[in-house]
């Protein structure tokens, strides 16, 4: 055997902004014996710099980079050091890799690369369409310093720094040949790469540019194809092969690989010596993990573990063992699960005992951060914190039950659904139950099943019996038992949050107006991370757009429901959905209500809801007198084609800031972009170059001397010839060609008064969306700076929403209202009063984001104008917020403390 030790060999990690990666990476290096050392830099061109500085310092004859998120193989490394000791005249040895994708508790292998072909005599241009073939990458060789830290100067002379690891490895390969080992060197971490074929053009002309310096040995078609399989094999690989699954089960046994149809057993990938090295990865991966993709794929495992782990009132060691077992069958690779385990096991489970104490100790070898540090920094863990701060103390609870015992309450009931016969998801229902603190509480559960109790509708747990066809029927009976005054309806497993439904049962006593309230929730996805709603008021058009995360798990009066008749047994599937629809039917939108606190955490079946939320969509807007169409999109959204039959003219009117190259980029927009028939411009402003410039021929002037913008544009209104006008400045931009008939979509609505375009900056993020108006007297613009590419994860940002006010850079309003109200009201906020005082004659103002302006930047309020704003509408922001004319509860969202516990009495 050879003597050689890896003494011989620097490894130099590329670090990444993930500082696990390289806590990892580095542990296990010191453990194999071998000298590394991480390359940091913020920029690719940083990176290179400290690299270039790195190997300097390095005193070995040998060197090879990896990424801080790999793991390299100290057999191959020996093999490749022992080769290049054996062979003097050689540059650098490398193997293959393998790539995984660790997740909970398994890891996923892929193939990377092909198998090399054999290296034969040839120049530069072999060696590149060798290794283009191959998908092998050079830079990832193991090399003389001296090779390395030539083809790292030559590399920087020509390529730009995000390329710096292609120019690299053609550098190398300019150099000589690199001996390909049959062996595994290295098991990388398989990212998405966003990485396109056309965006690495750039790289591989400055390649062939390159080449032209040299000898020439890539001219032509050809050598310019080979250049360019080249550069895809290392910058945008095609999807790598998945070759099997490694799932870890057991405390006891190795894990157990799972091989898909397809191998590839000309690669060195078969073999017991690279197993048993997998498999000592995968443990030290699963207790130590690290990357965003692995810690997204174990948080919701980690958010199930410590529901697991919290304490209940009526525990023993007994149900304490039973949850811990639960909670290690999620992820094994918990210390303080297995510690905790291991506390409540009896004394004649020796060989449980042997068994979880071995592998704590093996765990603990790891050194991996506590679970709860980790979970801390994610999402779920943001999630669980904003609810931790939202529970009040025994003694806030204490004070709440002093104060509702003094004064008039309202009483509350939960009906909870468990059709899957759930008890250990009833349970959970039960303890969130308990430690909300409610008083004056009926809970009635209707159960598929065997009863735990026989009960009367007088008990305060009631059960019922019931059958997926009966259970309508029993819902309502029960309904009209009940003496309490306003109820919930939750599925078995849903859990109070927060102090919530306390917070309400202070306020509903004052609230005689109020028919039905909804509040913030938390949803489980369906790996168990949980995601916050933060639901923008009460709003009607909302509701109809995403019922998935607005109909659930509101507050209804309970006379109110028995008014509309109860729940309806044509809507099944979306019981509370259809319910909220003849609500708002039978009575109006100024009964609902929104409180900005988090009310209940529950899980949604999003598909098994779909049939039931468009057939109750469709005969809502049938009711109303439309006929829509409904259109399913993504993630649940819901778009309303409410399909008016007329074509009304609509007037845009034009406010010219007197930059000509501005206003004429602002009407080509229109002009080119604009697919709606009827229309017309009308250019208001003071330049006299208006009257001189051609227009064109939809383009009317009307020259007004005044700057102020109310003025200009009532000015305009009164010529124009549209039964709708827009509102619009030359900053903005039409940005999409059906933006006239996505304002017109819902300007036609008789409840509808204005409605806003949705406006983007030059880079694609959120330039306008809305305003509202806070309590604490700001005006906050919505979604302000947000990706426009992030849509999809924010709540209402995709879909048509209430706001409280929208800007005059764009904006629709019908022309009767506008003239009604007399135009925009004077002072430095035109556009926000005329939106408060449709609001107050009882009309909508609406965001509609299928109308899309370009807009670098509406004006932002300065603290004068907002203090005048305030003087004259202070009403407007005493309100807490209130959309579609609802009932308002709450306060404003990201408000420090529970100011309403301090306000009780």
């Amino acid at each position: 055997m050879n003597t050689l030790s890896l003494r011989d060999t620097r490894v130099l990690l590329l670090g990444s902004a993930d500082q696990d990666y390289r806590a990892r990476a580095m542990a296990y290096l010191q453990a194999a014996g071998c000298q590394g050392s991480v390359i940091d830099g913020v920029t690719e061109g940083q990176l290179l710099a400290a690299l270039k500085q790195a190997l300097d310092q390095v005193d070995s004859p040998f060197v090879v980079l990896a990424r801080d998120s790999d793991f390299l193989l100290i057999d191959a490394l020996q093999q490749a050091q022992d080769w290049l000791h054996a062979h003097p005249q050689v540059m650098g040895v490398q193997g293959y890799a393998l790539g995984m994708q660790p997740g909970n508790s398994t890891v996923s292998y892929y193939r990377l690369g092909r198998t090399a072909h054999q290296v034969l005599p040839g120049g530069l241009r072999d060696r590149v369409q060798q290794y283009g073939i191959s998908g092998l990458q050079p830079w990832r060789a193991v090399l003389r310093v001296e090779a390395l830290r030539s083809a790292l100067d030559d590399a920087a002379r020509q390529m730009a720094d995000q390329d710096w690891l292609l120019g690299l490895s053609f550098a190398l390969l300019c150099q000589g040949d690199i001996k390909v080992l049959e062996q595994t060197q290295v098991v990388s971490e398989c990212v998405e790469l966003a990485v396109e074929a056309d965006a690495m053009l750039p790289a591989i002309r400055t390649l062939r540019q390159w080449d032209e310096q040299q000898a020439g040995d890539f001219a032509g078609e050809e050598g310019f194809a080979i250049l360019r399989q080249f550069a895809l094999s290392l910058g945008a690989p095609d999807p790598a092969p998945l070759l099997f699954v490694s799932p870890w089960a057991s405390v006891v046994n190795e894990p157990e690989r799972s091989f898909e149809a397809r191998q590839y057993v000309e690669l060195p990938y078969y073999n017991a010596a690279l197993f048993r090295q997998l498999s000592a990865l995968e443990f030290l991966q699963h207790a130590w993990p690290a990357g965003q993709a692995h810690v997204r794929a174990l948080e919701g495992a980690w958010v199930r573990q410590r529901d697991l782990l919290q304490q209940h009132a009526n525990d023993n060691v007994k149900t304490l063992r039973t949850r811990y077992w639960q909670a290690l069958s999620v992820n094994l690779f918990a210390p303080q699960i297995c510690s905790l385990l291991l506390a409540t096991l009896a004394d004649d489970e020796d060989d449980a005992r042997h068994e979880l104490q071995a592998w704590i100790e093996r765990l603990q070898q790891a050194g991996a951060p506590p679970v709860a540090e980790r979970l801390a920094h994610t999402p779920s863990g943001r999630v669980l914190q904003a609810l931790a701060q939202a529970t009040l103390d025994d003694a806030g609870r204490q004070r709440v039950r002093k104060h509702l015992k003094a004064g008039r309450r309202s009483s509350m009931a939960l009906l909870v659904i468990d059709l899957a016969d759930d008890d250990e998801a009833l349970q959970r229902t039960f303890d969130s139950v308990v430690a909300s603190g409610l008083s004056d509480l009926r809970i009635v559960v209707l159960k598929a099943g065997q009863l735990p109790a026989i009960t009367t509708v007088r008990d305060t747990l009631h059960f019922i019996k019931v059958m997926p066809d009966t259970l309508v029927s029993h819902l309502n009976q029960v309904v009209r038992q009940l003496p309490s005054d306003w109820l919930m309806l939750l599925q078995a497993g849903d859990e109070l949050a927060g102090s919530g439904l306390l917070r309400l049962q202070v306020e509903l006593a004052q609230a005689g107006q109020c028919t039905a309230v909804c509040g913030n929730e938390v949803q489980r996805d369906v790996e168990g991370r949980l995601i916050a709603i933060q639901r923008p008021g009460a709003d009607v058009d909302l509701l109809r757009s995403r019922p998935d995360l607005m109909a659930q798990h509101w507050l209804l009066r309970r006379e109110v429901l028995l008014d509309v008749g109860g729940y309806s047994d044509a809507c099944r599937q979306a019981l509370e959905f259809d319910l909220l629809l003849r609500v708002i039917e039978a009575r109006g939108l100024g009964g609902l209500a929104h409180v900005d606190e988090y009310l209940v955490v529950g899980q949604i079946d999003r598909e098994a809801m779909q049939p039931g939320v468009l057939a109750t969509l469709d005969r809502h807007l049938g009711v109303l007198g439309y006929q829509a169409q409904v259109v399913p999109g993504r993630e649940g959204r819901l778009d309303i084609e409410f399909r008016h039959a007329a074509t009304p003219m609509v007037s845009i009117l034009l406010s010219a800031s007197g930059d000509m190259q501005q206003l004429g980029a602002s009407l080509a927009s229109i002009q080119q972009r604009t697919r709606y028939p009827r229309y017309e411009v009308l250019v208001v402003g003071e330049d006299e170059q208006l009257q001189q410039a051609n227009l064109g021929g939809r383009v009317r002037v009307v020259c007004c001397p005044s700057q102020v913008q109310s003025e200009r544009f009532n000015q305009a209104a009164g010529q124009a010839r549209g039964e709708y006008l827009v509102l619009m400045s030359d900053r903005s931009l039409v940005a999409n060609p059906g933006w006239i008939e996505a304002l017109l979509n819902q300007a036609q609505r008789p409840e509808v008064g204005v409605v806003g375009c949705q406006m983007y900056g030059a880079d694609g993020s959120i330039s306008h969306a809305g305003y509202e108006l806070l309590e604490d007297r700001q005006v906050h613009a919505s979604w302000l700076g947000v990706a426009g590419r992030a849509s999809a994860d924010v709540l209402a940002l995709e879909v048509v929403r209430a706001s409280h006010a929208v800007s005059a850079d764009g904006l629709m309003v019908r022309k009767e209202v506008f003239e009604a109200l007399g135009g925009l009201p004077q002072g430095g906020t035109p556009d926000i009063e005329l939106c408060l005082q449709v609001s107050q004659a009882g009309l909508l103002v609406l965001v509609a984001p299928q109308a899309q302006l370009f807009n670098g930047g509406v004006p932002v309020l300065t603290p004068p104008v907002r203090e005048a704003l305030v003087a004259r509408a202070p009403w407007a922001f005493a309100r807490a917020l209130a959309v579609d004319g609802a009932y308002g509860i709450g306060e404003q969202p990201g408000e420090a403390g529970p100011r309403w516990l301090r306000e009780l009495g």
